[in-house]
């Protein structure tokens, strides 16, 4: 035998394809990031890899002999669906496909497939070789990214959406940090988005806070409920209406500028309370002295009436004039409002106490007035204050049947606390405590206070109010 040119002797040629059969055999069993195993032609398992069993979890003895479709679900199996590949990879020559696939311990993980038919040199079907890659990381990522982009065109869409729309819109965090500001947003607060976007709404716009808007965002806020307000910013000049919404990130706030329809309705108001002025005139100054008239004329009557009943009769005519000119003169009293804007509220308040002392026979009317109540007139918040106190007067006086009622002003860290007590019947959560209630909610939103009226049967009544006062008043 002849030393080959390589100096090795030369070996049968089946030896070196059993060593190279046993080299790939040795790489393929070593390989641990795929899944490498045979089938034979009816799809039972009959080899066995490190990859295999790292990354499916089965060791080579319990595995070997088991049907493959083990790997699959039961959904996958009840279909045909592993059947269904080895018929393909027969008749095409392989399968390729990524899909869920089964752990030993019964998790899923997306695998990478790929089956090969095995044929011998007749072109009869030996088996199926199976190489399984695991790729869950990688769609993952993918199924991460989708959903990112889904979120990113879901959150574009949401913004052309705020933007286009009527009402202004911002949101803001946990920690009451704005997030989002709409163009309407921008131009009420005057402010550019990139100005606002990351400042504390309280520490922007402080001047805001205490009124009814701020209460009822930190309401929505801390309590977790939808909240509906309308109210003002007196140093802005204007009125919104709208809601805050509670959200996993914080808070949404859709809100309306509607300083022009206040703005129209406070016309109207001021009209209505003019022709309330002329009314009151004119019964003042024509009907009351009319009966005034009667009445007197009438007493001269009983004076020269010589029958005793008719004298009687004359004298419960004379009475009867007196009950009516004193109810027209309530009547004319409520109308009568005066220019009260440059009065000082203590003083307003006195006489509207007076006033109905004057028209309470048996009650007793008490007013406190605290130190720090303003010395200073506060012009409409005034007028409307004493115009919502004159209100609960005129419901206790009229409706309460109370012995006493109690009138108090006080100061609380900037606001003006009011509040119209009394004795009597009260009137429960079931029925109206009178006229005059939804007027006095809309001079307490007028100025941005907060009014609340509790009263229950045979407990009287509390009217409370509080009202914010700008800063130049309490100097």
């Amino acid at each position: 035998m002849q030393p080959s040119e390589f100096g090795e002797s030369s070996r049968p040629t089946h030896e070196i394809l059993r060593e190279s059969e046993e080299r790939f055999r040795l790489l393929v069993e070593g390989v641990k990031d795929y899944a490498i195993f045979m089938l034979d032609a009816d799809g039972y398992i009959t080899t066995w890899n490190l990859g295999a069993q790292r990354i499916k979890g089965y060791g080579s003895q319990e595995i070997i002999g088991e049907h493959f479709s083990i790997f699959y679900t039961d959904e996958d199996v009840e279909r045909g669906h592993p059947e269904e590949e080895l018929r393909i990879a027969a008749a095409d020559g392989s399968y390729e496909e990524e899909g869920i696939r089964v752990r030993k311990d019964g998790s899923h993980f997306w695998a990478s497939v790929l089956i090969t038919a095995l044929r011998d040199e007749e072109g009869n079907l030996r088996g199926f070789a199976k190489v399984t890659r695991d790729i869950t990381t990688r769609k993952v990522a993918e199924e991460r990214e989708r959903l990112l982009a889904r979120e990113q065109a879901a959150l574009e869409r949401a913004t052309d959406i705020l933007e286009s729309i009527s009402d202004a819109f911002f949101a803001i965090d946990e920690e009451w940090r704005f997030t989002y500001i709409n163009g309407k947003a921008e131009q009420f607060w005057g402010r550019s988005r990139d100005e606002l976007l990351g400042k504390n709404i309280w520490e922007e716009f402080p001047q805001a806070v205490g009124s009814e808007y701020y209460r009822k965002i930190q309401q929505a806020m801390e309590e977790d409920v939808t909240a509906e307000f309308e109210a003002t910013f007196p140093v802005l000049g204007k009125w919104v209406a709208g809601r805050a919404y509670p959200s996993r990130e914080g808070l949404s706030v859709y809100f309306q500028d509607v300083t022009e329809r206040k703005r129209a309705e406070e016309s109207l108001r001021r009209v209505t309370e003019a022709e309330r002025k002329r009314i009151a005139r004119d019964l003042h100054d024509g009907v009351l002295q009319d009966l005034s008239y009667t009445t007197a004329a009438i007493g001269m009557m009983v004076l020269q009436a010589k029958d005793a009943k008719l004298r009687e009769q004359l004298q419960a005519a004379v009475d009867a004039v007196r009950r009516g000119a004193q109810g027209l003169r309530e009547v004319v009293n409520d109308l009568r409002l005066e220019d009260e804007e440059d009065r000082l509220l203590p003083e307003i308040v006195e006489a509207l106490v007076r006033r109905s002392r004057s028209m309470a026979w048996g009650r007793e009317i008490s007013l406190e007035v605290g130190d720090q109540v303003p010395s200073a007139p506060l012009g409409e918040t005034g007028s409307q204050v004493s115009r919502i106190i004159q209100e609960a007067l005129t419901n206790a006086r009229r409706h309460s049947d109370a012995t006493k009622v109690s009138v108090s002003l006080k100061m609380d860290r900037g606001d003006l606390l009011v509040e119209v007590s009394d004795d009597g019947k009260g009137f429960g959560s079931e029925s109206s405590p009178g006229v005059g209630l939804s007027s006095m909610r809309e001079r307490a939103a007028l100025i941005g206070g907060q009014l609340e009226i509790e009263s229950e049967i045979d407990q009287g009544t509390r009217v409370r109010l509080r009202v914010p006062l700008p800063q130049g008043n309490l100097e």
